[in-house]
Formats: C-alpha cells, structure tokens, sequence
C-alpha cells in the first residue's frame, strides 16, 4: 500500500451530471506519484469528462481534487500546476513552433533566456530539434501532435493529462508515436494521464487502466491483470482482440449444461481449467457465463482430452496467427490458431477442441460479475 508522501493524485467521490444524465458517478481514485495512469472506455463513458474535472476546466457538482496534497477543486485551471495535450493538438496557426512551445513560458514571465533553452530542449525531447522557426502549417500531423506535447512538457507540471492525443493519427504513426510518449514519461518520470478509446494503446503504455463504463470505474488493474482478471463481463469483453468467446451455461447437480448446443461436461472435469483453482469448492446451481479467449483454446493433437468438435467456416490469415472462425451447432467462436497450424487453414474442416489450464474465465448469469473461488 502506497503512503500519502507517494500519491499525486486523489479524486474523492467526484460527480458530475447534465440534467437528468449523470456522466460520473461518485468516482474515487488515486494516482501514485510517477504513475502513467489510462482512462479507458467506450464513448460516453466519462472518461474526458473527468480529465477535464481534473484540468479545472469543467466544474463538478459533487467531490474534491487533491493534486500534490493540495485540495485545488476551486484553483482555475491555469493555476493547476497541469499540464494538457488536446485531441486537436489546439496550437496558434499564426505562431512558429519555438513560439507555441514558448507561449505558456510566456505568459507565466518566465525569462527570455530560461526560455530559449528550456524551449530547445523540449523540442530535443521530442525530436524537433532546430524546427523551431517552422510555421505550424508545414508541419505532418504527428509532427503537430509532438509540438503540443512539447509545449506540455515545457512547463515541467505535475501532472500531464493527454486526451486521446493519437487518434487523428494513422495507423503507423499511431503505433510510433504512442511508444515515444511512453518513453518520454519513463525517462522523465512523469505522473500522466491519458484518456483513450484504444485498448491497444492501454495495454501498451499505462502502468495502470482505469476501464469506466456508465460513469463508474469497472476495474482498476494493471494491464496484465485487467486482462487475466476481469472482474465482470464488461471487462472482459472490453479487453482483448478477437473479443473473449462466452458461452452461457447451466450448472445442475455434477453438471454444467451449453445452453446454446447440445453439450454437457460433468463438473468434476473443470478442475483446473479455470483461472482460479476451484479446490474443493463446489459452485452452486444456476447460470453462468463461461468465457474463453481466442488463444486460450487448444486445437487438434495438442488437445488430449477434447471437450468438443467443432467446424470451421471461416478463416482469417493473419501471417502470425489464423484465426479459425468455428461452429459448435449453432454457436459461434473464434479460435486462433498458431502459423504453423496448417491442418486447419482451411474451412470446411472439423477440429477437436479443449481449453488451455488455468484459462477459463466464469461469471454469474445474473450479474455478470467474476466468480472467485476461495
């Protein structure tokens, strides 16, 4: 557990709504000093919405923010000690780079030469250096987008908040640029905050997600966990690429039923298929929901003990990996397959399949919440 000296950030019971539409329900976080932190969701989730709160430039109905252990709920926001990239980038079209860069130095009096070099650097930061007399209109869009990060990082501020600063990038450029800004936090050790709808740019730069949906946090984990141990069916629905296959199911007596084909499997035979080890817990009657992701599944001879025969009837081939599109009667899956899978490249094809030990994930059919065993 973190002591107070180690959190930046503290956010107590934050909510915000519009009329009748409640954006952020009594939202409680804290953020560890250095900590590159991900606010992730679908849209109108209120992920913006609360970085915005925390920028000072949304009011709050309900709740505090605590940045350095200082309570700045009223401070305006260009007295925060934060520093903003927008999605626009929203740099002064009229200016040069060294001047956008320059422009909070500026109005901060911050003298010329402080900020010549601390201007300089930045730019070397961020791998601009000597485009400073360029206009802003010759720049690329990833170009645009390292300008406003440097006129971020500039004023050293205690808190960086980045709002979705990739997505009007191309694909490439995307994948680029995202591992820049995280090597910048790491060299810098920034304490950061980034908002994205892109479960790939989670997973790949924060040091914690925060996954929201409906205005309330879902699961706070690192990557590796949210990934492994959703709490719910949101979250593990949400996190992951192809999308964890669920089945739904009835457990009766010794047996767990495949509601949407005909199959049982006698309870006695998950033991140690599931992420947690069921022990001698004995779950009760009822309905679940069974999830296993693409990779989690075994195929043909490296399935000793199929559990069931399905059909492909379709196939993605992806150079690394195929992904084996696959009947089970009527339900559908989506299995992938290693390269050198070659037997079951094509469709038509019947493969045998099993789950992967310690993979499978179990939620409670009525709230769709992980079941933990002891």
């Amino acid at each position: 557990m973190s002591s107070n000296s180690d959190i930046a950030l503290t956010l107590n019971n934050i909510s915000k709504a519009y009329g009748d539409l409640k954006v952020l329900k009594h939202i409680d976080l804290e953020q560890r000093d250095k900590e590159f932190l991900i606010l992730l969701g679908p849209s109108g989730c209120g992920k913006t919405t609360l970085l915005r709160i925390i920028a000072g430039l949304l009011p709050l109905d309900t709740g505090t923010v605590n940045l350095k252990g200082k309570n700045i709920t009223q401070t305006p926001s260009y007295n925060r000690d934060i520093g903003m990239v927008f999605q626009n980038y929203a740099l002064f079209p009229h200016m040069t780079v060294f001047q956008n860069v320059a422009f909070g130095l500026k109005m901060r009096k911050v003298a010329k030469s402080e900020i010549a070099k601390r201007v300089n650097e930045a730019l070397k930061l961020v791998r601009l250096d000597n485009m400073g007399p360029r206009s802003i209109k010759q720049l690329s869009g990833g170009q645009q987008q390292r300008v406003a990060l440097a006129r971020a990082l500039v004023l050293n501020p205690s808190l960086l908040l980045l709002d979705e600063p990739l997505s009007n990038l191309d694909a490439k450029l995307r994948a680029q640029v995202r591992v820049e800004i995280a090597q910048i936090q790491k060299r810098l050790g920034l304490t950061a905050i980034l908002v994205t709808h892109d479960q790939t740019e989670a997973m790949t730069m924060g040091d914690r997600i925060i996954l929201m949906q409906d205005g309330i946090i879902q699961q706070s984990a690192t990557p590796t966990e949210i990934y492994q141990e959703p709490n719910n069916l949101f979250v593990a629905s949400f996190i992951g690429s192809p999308q964890i296959n669920i089945f739904n199911c009835t457990k009766t007596g010794n047996s767990l039923k495949f509601d949407e084909f005909d199959h049982s499997i006698p309870v006695d035979k998950l033991n140690g298929i599931f992420f947690e080890d069921i022990g001698n817990d004995v779950f009760p009657d009822g309905q679940y929901e069974f999830g296993v992701r693409p990779e989690d599944f075994t195929v043909g001879d490296e399935t000793s003990d199929p559990l069931f025969t399905g059909q492909i009837f379709f196939v993605e081939n992806l150079g690394a990996d195929y992904y084996l599109h696959t009947k089970l009667g009527t339900k559908t899956i989506i299995v992938r397959s290693p390269q050198n899978c070659n037997d079951y490249n094509s469709s038509g094809c019947e493969i045998a399949i099993g789950f992967r030990s310690g993979k499978v994930h179990l939620f409670d059919g009525e709230t769709h919440s992980r079941v933990r065993f002891k």
